[in-house]
């Protein structure tokens, strides 16, 4: 809980009121007195369980941003409550993009009736979300369900959330790598708005050369492939 308070204290945050969702018996002391503490009886375990707090939220929430614990905000990010708004949900690619090739996923498609062809897997670390729309409910409530089905398995909930939006035919917003920058060597093209890593923010990070697109290297940001201006 350590790093979750100072990922918070890190982050650019907008004036929203702020939840950890946690279980019963996890120690918060150490967060920010603004923080609200969200606790759930969780029945899946491991990451799958986050498909459980998507249908749990407060009622009184109705635009929510889902950031994983090793999030820092350090930059405008109105846009993706804007998209999320307007189209239900706003996330981005997964650096690891293929849904087939995510630990074999494949498997799972085939059973539910999906054929592999190139399918995309979002990363589930950083969602803009209108919960209380149907179709967004709709959504989650068959990750859920997915989640429960294979809990035997070791995905955690992000496939079934990108399985659960093929098969309702659910086309989120389509954010930018910019909002959720995993530091797993993906290229860089301008700012970096979420840095999800518990790595530091690398100082160079709001001072990157033009012309090119830089990739996190030990530590630092680096020119990686030069790009006409």
């Amino acid at each position: 809980m350590k790093r979750v308070a100072e990922c918070i204290r890190e982050s650019q945050l907008p004036g929203y009121p702020i939840f950890v969702v946690t279980d019963t018996e996890t120690n918060t002391s150490e967060l920010p007195k603004n923080v609200e503490v969200l606790r759930l009886v969780f029945q899946l375990s491991g990451k799958a369980r986050k498909a459980e707090f998507f249908v749990r939220l407060p009622e009184n929430i109705g635009t929510a941003l889902f950031i994983d614990a090793d999030t820092r905000i350090v930059d405008d990010i109105s846009l993706g409550f804007e998209k999320a708004e307007k189209h239900g949900l706003a996330i981005a690619p997964a650096p690891h993009y293929s849904l087939a090739d995510f630990r074999d996923f494949r498997q799972v498609m085939t059973t539910e009736g999906v054929t592999p062809l190139g399918q995309m897997i979002y990363n589930t670390g950083v969602i803009f979300a209108t919960p209380r729309r149907p179709d967004v409910r709709a959504v989650f409530d068959l990750a859920l369900k997915f989640a429960q089905k294979y809990q035997d398995k070791v995905w955690n909930e992000q496939p079934y959330l990108s399985l659960a939006m093929e098969l309702l035919n659910f086309n989120p917003y389509t954010l930018s790598a910019s909002f959720n920058h995993r530091a797993f060597g993906e290229l860089i093209s301008g700012p970096i708005r979420i840095w999800h890593s518990y790595e530091p923010l690398p100082g160079n990070a709001s001072s990157l050369e033009k012309g090119y697109l830089h990739r996190y290297e030990n530590g630092k940001l680096v020119k990686a492939v030069k790009v006409p201006l």
